[in-house]
C-alpha cells in the first residue's frame, strides 16, 4: 500500500489540471475545460480533510462522519443533467457491482447536488434510487451546497433560465475518493470507467 505523502504527492499535480465540466445543455451537451486549481488549496484539502454538512433524502441531517468506519466516492450533478450525471452515477453502481459484496460493504457512494433549489430531498433520493438503492443523494440549503462545493473544489455555475424558467449547471465531474477518515485520497476524471474506479479504492484497502 503507498503512504499517504506519495499518495498526496501524486494527487497534487491531478487537481491541477483543468476540470471537465458538464454542460447540461439539452441542445448541445459537451464537456470543456475550467480554470486549473491551485495546488496550495488542495493541499490544504489534504492535510485538514473534508468537512460538509447536508441532508440526506430522508431530510436527515448529515456530514462527512455520517458512514463511519467506510471509504466515499462522491460525485457532485443535479438531477437535470442529461449526460455526464447519470452516465457517472451508472459507472459507479457499475464499479460497486464489480467490487464485489465485501469490498462494496467498505464503499459509499454520494451523489451530492449542485442544484439544490430544484434538487429537494425527495427529487434526490428518487434520482438516485433509480440507479441504485445504495447509492444516497444529498442536498442542503443554498450556503450548506455552496459550502460543499468550496471545500472540494467543485466548480459550479448557475445559467440564466430560458424563457420556460429552466436552467442548466455548468459543474465539475471528477469523483472523489475519501478515507473514512474524511482525508482526500484520490481524485478521478470523468474519463475514468467502472474498472478503473474499483482499482482505485482496492489500492487504499
Amino acid at each position: 500500500m503507498k503512504t499517504a505523502s506519495a499518495k498526496a504527492k501524486l494527487i497534487l499535480p491531478a487537481l491541477a489540471l483543468a476540470a471537465a465540466l458538464c454542460l447540461a445543455s439539452a441542445e448541445a451537451p459537451a464537456l470543456v475545460a475550467a480554470k486549473p486549481m491551485p495546488p496550495e488549496a488542495a493541499k490544504g484539502s489534504l492535510e485538514s480533510g473534508v468537512h460538509f454538512s447536508l441532508v440526506d433524502g430522508d431530510k436527515k441531517p448529515v456530514t462527512e462522519k455520517s458512514w463511519p468506519g467506510k471509504y466515499q466516492l462522491v460525485f457532485f450533478g443535479f438531477t437535470h443533467c442529461p449526460d455526464i450525471c447519470p452516465v457517472t452515477l451508472d459507472k459507479l453502481s457499475v464499479a460497486l457491482h464489480k467490487m464485489g459484496d465485501e469490498t462494496a460493504a467498505k464503499v459509499k457512494v454520494l451523489f451530492i447536488t449542485t442544484d439544490p433549489a430544484r434538487d429537494t430531498p425527495d427529487v434526490v433520493k428518487t434520482y438516485v434510487e433509480n440507479v441504485n438503492k445504495s447509492i444516497t443523494g444529498l442536498t442542503g440549503t443554498e450556503a450548506q451546497v455552496k459550502a460543499a462545493e468550496d471545500v472540494f473544489k467543485v466548480y459550479a455555475v448557475k445559467n440564466d433560465a430560458d424563457k420556460n424558467g429552466d436552467y442548466s449547471v455548468d459543474h465539475s465531474a471528477f469523483i472523489y475518493l475519501m478515507s473514512p477518515e474524511g482525508k482526500m485520497l484520490e481524485v478521478i476524471g470523468a474519463e475514468a470507467g467502472a474498472n478503473d474506479i474499483v482499482d482505485k479504492v482496492k489500492g487504499h484497502l
